[in-house]
């Protein structure tokens, strides 16, 4: 199985921690150069020596940008030119807001957070990527894209977006060394995690949460970061030419239908 990624470089979007560091961990690992992206250079910083510590060697560059704004998507580009694999990763938060009290900036901060961030780069790169003639392009959805929750509806419904726009950015790049694939994780550590469960004990927390809020989980309990980057990291690698629209779950068996 070839899972060598020597040679190649990677630009993960919002990979200051949670599943972006662990991909691009991961990636690194695999002998990629990895371009982290992320909101604030001192937390960039941090994630690139975290790299550095866990893949000695590694090659890690970052790039500040707010990739919600299409000028942060211009900055990233700007400064990110060759690049083989682009991991959308961009858009994972929400807050948990009754249907009558979403406002408008509300709906449009998720549209463009989540949905334009990864329309921009993807525009930008896809040329570059079948030049090459080598590309891998992931999305990344969740599994309230298939299930979505009453109290999250804004977030649901821009994660089915992504789900449709990358099927249609696959079938549009179809027959060529361009892959294009989308992941649903689940709950999944992370720092917004660990602010939720604040001064509780943890596992009275996440007892609690996979009881009232997850009660399909198969997993029954939050997934590592590793859990999902794992699967990310697979389909950037060879191994995976034949893996192309797809949509893979990484929810803990939560969702209870293909």
């Amino acid at each position: 199985m070839n899972l060598d990624l020597t040679g190649k470089t990677a630009l993960i979007t919002a990979a200051v921690s949670g599943i972006g560091l662990s991909t691009a961990q991961g990636l690194a690992a695999r002998g990629a150069s990895v371009w982290i992206n992320g909101r604030s250079q001192e937390r960039l910083d941090t994630a690139a020596q975290a790299i550095r510590e866990r893949v000695p060697g590694a090659e890690v560059m970052t790039v500040l940008g707010d990739v919600a704004t299409a000028e942060g998507c211009r900055a990233v580009t700007n400064a990110v030119k060759d690049i083989d694999i682009l991991i959308n990763m961009a858009g994972g938060t929400y807050r948990t807001v009754p249907f009558l009290e979403l406002n408008d900036e509300d709906w449009q901060y998720q549209w463009d957070f989540n949905v334009m961030s990864a329309v921009r780069l993807t525009r930008h790169y896809v040329p570059i990527l079948q030049k090459k003639g080598f590309g891998r392009i992931i999305f990344m959805t969740s599994e309230a894209g298939l299930v979505t929750p009453a109290n999250i509806v804004d977030y649901g419904v821009v994660k089915a977006g992504i789900i449709r726009l990358s099927r249609c950015i696959a079938e549009i790049f179809s027959r060529t060394n361009v892959t294009v694939n989308c992941v649903a994780p689940g709950a999944t550590l992370s720092e917004w995690v660990y602010r939720a469960c604040g001064d509780q004990d943890f596992e009275t927390f996440e007892q609690h949460h996979f009881e009232v809020n997850e009660g399909t989980s198969l997993l029954g309990k939050f997934a590592e970061a590793d859990d999902v980057a794992n699967l990310i990291v697979y389909l950037c690698t060879p191994a995976s030419n034949a893996t192309r629209g797809a949509l893979l779950r990484a929810e803990g068996g939560a969702v209870r239908h293909s």
